[in-house]
């Protein structure tokens, strides 16, 4: 099939399947994780170790489908304007219902392949290509599109397939095609057949017990035949894949969007258990080949999943971020991340240093990957006045004294380095994961 009928094919799809199928009329509440990941703060300060409003910020959604990443985009963004396009005018029409009932939404949709992004006419801050990219004939090209219409220090995110993760699937992929299964026309036909196949085999069968997940209902659904067994254009891709990708594109990558997830250290459980040999041999590993370790030992991502930006627009930091965070000094300015600056988690610090328990914030942003955080209520409620806005390290160092004026030990007075020491450890515990961001 060449890359015009190709493309044809996913927009058939499209056109007789919207995706998601997520109801019009259901309420849009993304969990805070998905918010994490969707506002441009958390990828902005990565870049540019700056904290970023979103207030006027231009977003683009390529590939938007139904709309629903682009309601989650402008919930994320409070203020931004999100444009939404898609090949697909289904589609379209119904990302356009499924903000019908909006007060003064700031999202248009447009019917758009990524090839006309020009047309646009706009350069946008941000621009998210999410389950997209690993369809098109040529990524590098619809990566190259996007960055004609990139803010210089704007940023991409988008993610491929991964071929070994995916491995599984590509086998029945080719399976159905092989049968007649996967083609142009496929439908409602097409995926009861799938269903019917896959039920009549037995629960050894190879092909069914690595790719056959049936819901707690016990139904594997329509929507989910489609975009695994009988999807359109779709390709796997490697780490190394990624980064030739990126470099075609005249892309450089940022971080991977789960980055807390592409830790080699924690596959051998603690450092002492990992082999004198790999110790020994990471350090001599780039970020790219630590990353295509990982997946080739413990591929559990489905999506390689990225930030990037123009390749001449050099990072603030080393990368990654975790192993390289900026120095914390008594006159840097602290934020909050926008996903905890929320009444709930301000209200439950109140009530753990009232009642002198620890605070945990997993319950508030859960960020898969990241080790849970359990700070003293007392140290917590020093971080309080971020609520109002930045603070500096200084400022909340002398709250933390007015906290906790004397030792509880030695009860000697809480000394100015002391409570500097104290609060700079808990903001080093805090940084990794950006639930607080510095700018010196």
């Amino acid at each position: 099939m060449n890359s015009v009928d190709s493309l044809n094919a996913i927009v058939q799809q499209y056109e007789g399947a919207p995706y998601p199928a997520t109801p019009i009329n259901e309420p849009t509440q993304p969990e805070p994780s998905t918010l994490y990941q969707q506002t441009i703060t958390t990828p902005y300060y990565l870049q540019h170790r700056r904290v970023v409003n979103s207030t006027n910020k231009v977003i683009l959604d390529v590939g938007c489908g139904s709309g629903l990443t682009s309601l989650v985009l402008a919930i994320a963004n409070p203020g931004a304007k999100v444009i939404g396009v898609d090949v697909s005018p289904t589609s379209i029409a119904m990302a356009q219902k499924r903000i019908a009932h909006l007060d003064n939404p700031q999202i248009e949709f447009q019917v758009l392949g990524a090839e006309e992004l020009p047309q646009l006419g706009m350069e946008f801050d941000y621009i998210n290509c999410d389950e997209v990219l690993y369809l098109l004939p040529n990524p590098v090209a619809a990566l190259q599109m996007m960055k004609a219409v990139l803010k210089p220090d704007g940023i991409i995110r988008a993610n491929l397939h991964s071929a070994i993760q995916r491995q599984h699937f590509y086998r029945a992929q080719q399976m159905f095609k092989l049968m007649g299964v996967l083609h142009q026309d496929a439908g409602e036909t097409e995926t009861a057949l799938v269903r019917e196949t896959m039920n009549a085999m037995p629960s050894w069968v190879d092909l069914k017990a690595k790719t056959w997940t049936p819901d707690a209902s016990g139904q594997v659904t329509d929507q989910v035949i489609r975009m695994n067994y009988l999807l359109q254009g779709d390709k796997g891709y490697t780490i190394p894949d990624l980064f030739n990708i990126l470099e075609s594109a005249e892309l450089r990558l940022i971080e991977m969007v789960n980055s807390q997830q592409w830790n080699v250290g924690i596959l051998f459980g603690t450092i002492e258990q990992m082999p004198a040999f790999i110790g020994l041999s990471l350090p001599s590993l780039d970020y790219s080949q630590r990353l295509q370790l990982f997946d080739l030992i413990h591929p559990i991502h489905r999506l390689l999943d990225f930030w990037c930006t123009h390749a001449d627009v050099q990072p603030a930091g080393l990368m990654p971020f975790h192993l390289n965070l900026p120095q914390i000094n008594k006159y840097a300015r602290i934020f909050l991340h926008p996903q905890l600056q929320t009444s709930t988690v301000q209200n439950a610090i109140c009530d753990s240093a009232k009642h002198s328990r620890p605070f945990t914030i997993e319950p508030y942003l859960s960020i898969l990957g990241a080790k849970p955080i359990m700070i003293d209520g007392g140290i917590a409620a020093s971080l309080l006045p971020l609520w109002d806005g930045a603070q500096t390290v200084n400022a909340i160092a002398k709250r933390w004294q007015q906290i906790r004026p004397l030792n509880p030990c030695t009860l000697e007075p809480t000394s100015e380095a002391e409570a500097l020491q104290e609060v700079t450890q808990l903001l080093e515990v805090l940084l990794p994961d950006l639930y607080v961001m510095i700018e010196n």
